[in-house]
This record gives C-alpha cells, sequence and structure tokens, in this order.
C-alpha cells in the first residue's frame, strides 16, 4: 500500500509499463486471468431493453471468466456476427450504444483521438509507427465502465432528499463531513476566455464554439469534432479543442464532470493501476459495513498527490512517445 501511494499510478510508457503495483500483484493475483477464481469488487446491474436501470448492487464476489478477449476479437464478432458468446457482444453493443446516445443527449463531449503506436523491435527501437483509432469493442467497455464509476459515486455521494431535512447533523458536525467524505473525478467548466480562443481560431476553417451555455457549449464541440473528422486541420483542431478544457482532477469536494455530463462521478474500475480506485473500493466497503476509512481531509491529501502523480505520469507518457516518433 505505500508503495502504490507513493507512484499513485501505473506509467504507460511506449516500450514498457511501470506497474503501480508490483507484477505479482498487478499480473497474477489481482489480474482477472480466463478459467480462475478471482476476488472482486463487483458493480453489478440489471438493464432493460432500453437500458434502463432495473436494479442495481455493489459487494465482494469471486468471479470466474470463461474468456478472455482481445478488443481486436470483439471488433471482429460486431463486424461479422460470428463468433463465441456473439449473442452476449451483440446485446452488451446495443445496450452501450443506448447508453452512449443517452450520455450524449445530455451533454457529454466526446474526443475520438486516435493514439500514436509504434511496431519494436527486440532491442525496443521503433521500426514502424501507426494510428490507433477507437472502434465499438472499445466504446462498449468505456460506456460500462463509465456506468459502474457513475453508480458508485452517485452511491457514495448523493444524498436522499428527506436527508436535507430530517437526518442530516449540524453543520459545525465534523463527524458528519467525515462520513460523508468522498473521492470525486471532477472535470469543470471550461472558462468563457479559453473557448473564445478557440472560437476565434476555429472560425478561420469555417467552423464555430457556442460560448456562454453549459449544453450548448458541449453540443458545439462535438459537432466541431464530428466536422473536422477527415479533413486536413483535424489534428491540430482536435488538440486545441483537448487544451481549451480544463485538467480532471480528484477531490472531495464535488463539482460534476463536465466533459462526461455527469452530476457525480468518480473511478472505481481500475484499483490495480490507480490509487484513487483503491481508496473508493474502501470507501465503498466502508459504506456497506456501516464503518469509516478515511478523515475527509486525509483523502483530499491524496487525492492532491493522485492528481498531481497523473500529471507527472501523463507527462513521462507524452514524452515517451514523441522520443520514440523522433
Amino acid at each position: 500500500d505505500d508503495e502504490a501511494v507513493s507512484r499513485a499510478t501505473s506509467v504507460y510508457l511506449v516500450d514498457r509499463c511501470v506497474p503501480m503495483l508490483p507484477e505479482v500483484l498487478s499480473n497474477f493475483a489481482c489480474s482477472l486471468r480466463p478459467h480462475e477464481e478471482k476476488y472482486c469488487f463487483s458493480a453489478v446491474f440489471e438493464l432493460d431493453d432500453n437500458a434502463q436501470i432495473q436494479n442495481q448492487w455493489f459487494g465482494k464476489t469471486v468471479i470466474y471468466s470463461d474468456h478472455r478477449f482481445a478488443y481486436e476479437e470483439v471488433q471482429t464478432i460486431i463486424e461479422t456476427g460470428d463468433g463465441p458468446y456473439k449473442n452476449e457482444i451483440f446485446t452488451l453493443d446495443r445496450l452501450a450504444k443506448i447508453l452512449r446516445a443517452e450520455r450524449t443527449s445530455k451533454g457529454s463531449i466526446f474526443f475520438d483521438k486516435a493514439e500514436v503506436k509504434f511496431q519494436l523491435d527486440d532491442a525496443g527501437a521503433p521500426t514502424g509507427v501507426y494510428f490507433k483509432t477507437q472502434k465499438d469493442a472499445h466504446k462498449l467497455i468505456e460506456d460500462f465502465m463509465l456506468l459502474a464509476n457513475r453508480k458508485v459515486a452517485e452511491f457514495l455521494g448523493k444524498k436522499p432528499k428527506e436527508d436535507n431535512q430530517n437526518n442530516r447533523s449540524k453543520k459545525g458536525d465534523k463527524n458528519d463531513k467525515n462520513a460523508d467524505a468522498v473521492v470525486y473525478r471532477i472535470h469543470d467548466v471550461p472558462k468563457d476566455e479559453k473557448l473564445m480562443e478557440l472560437n476565434n481560431f476555429v472560425e478561420r476553417f469555417g467552423y464555430s464554439v457556442a460560448v456562454g451555455n453549459k449544453t450548448k457549449t458541449a453540443q458545439s464541440i462535438n459537432k466541431l469534432l464530428q466536422d473536422v473528422k477527415n479533413k486536413k486541420e483535424q489534428s491540430m483542431i482536435e488538440l486545441l479543442a483537448v487544451r481549451s478544457m480544463p485538467k480532471a482532477v480528484y477531490t472531495t469536494k464535488n463539482a460534476g464532470h463536465y466533459g462526461l455530463g455527469f452530476d457525480y462521478y468518480t473511478h472505481f474500475t481500475s484499483p490495480i493501476r490507480r490509487y484513487p480506485d483503491v481508496m473508493v473500493h474502501r470507501l465503498l466497503e466502508a459504506k456497506l459495513n456501516h464503518t469509516h476509512y478515511l478523515k475527509a481531509d486525509e483523502l483530499e491529501l491524496l487525492c492532491k498527490h493522485s492528481s498531481e502523480m497523473e500529471k507527472l505520469a501523463s507527462d513521462a507518457e507524452r514524452a515517451s512517445i514523441k522520443y520514440k516518433q523522433v
């Protein structure tokens, strides 16, 4: 745990991964390997045909994976209509697309930026470069991860309406503040000046970005990203659009996630590679067992550290890519 706190995240360089947890945990004991029983913390949802949640349950489980897919295999099944577990995959894909459409209508922004990937020889020297784009198989996983993250955040942080009147302790009660503390992943609304700068630039290419209204801004950015697809200016405008956004951070003070269009959001799905997810697992366990994990100020310190380490890791990843590109 001390080692995981100090790193706070795994770092993914072009030719290696520096794991947050020792490899014996990250690749073996905690890794979801097929045909092995694994301890797990599960967010289980029962969805109807319209992807509306009928039931949800959070708790500790033992999970047994029947099959481990690569994204490419799932993509082939979606495209060809044939392969192992095809009915399950079709169902998941259909529901994910409904969840995605719902997010879009509520102001979620979609940055479909192509990732630069490399072919490396045995010595780690690049022999080729290619773009990896997000396809339905990737989006399917992302949409269900977002569902789990969002619902865990709501379960931990959302107060039933009657609590406002009846059950809340006095404002000065320290225990109440600590009992309510949650680790959130927040993404603030972009500043008008940044959006104006972006708009002034894209106007030269015949595009525009709405400023001043949260939902309209999100819709106009999505339209911009769609309109520049396969155009010469695509890469540059996508990069500038990303840079006009504030950085997402971890904190105990909820401000919602603008980019995803969620009022409550956290990171729950990757405790092997991100320390905030470990904290969220412990907060969830504490809530289910009616106990406490850490005080609010202790959580906030860990959130600040995790945000700083995430930025360091992301800078290192970018430097690693630039180095191999050269």
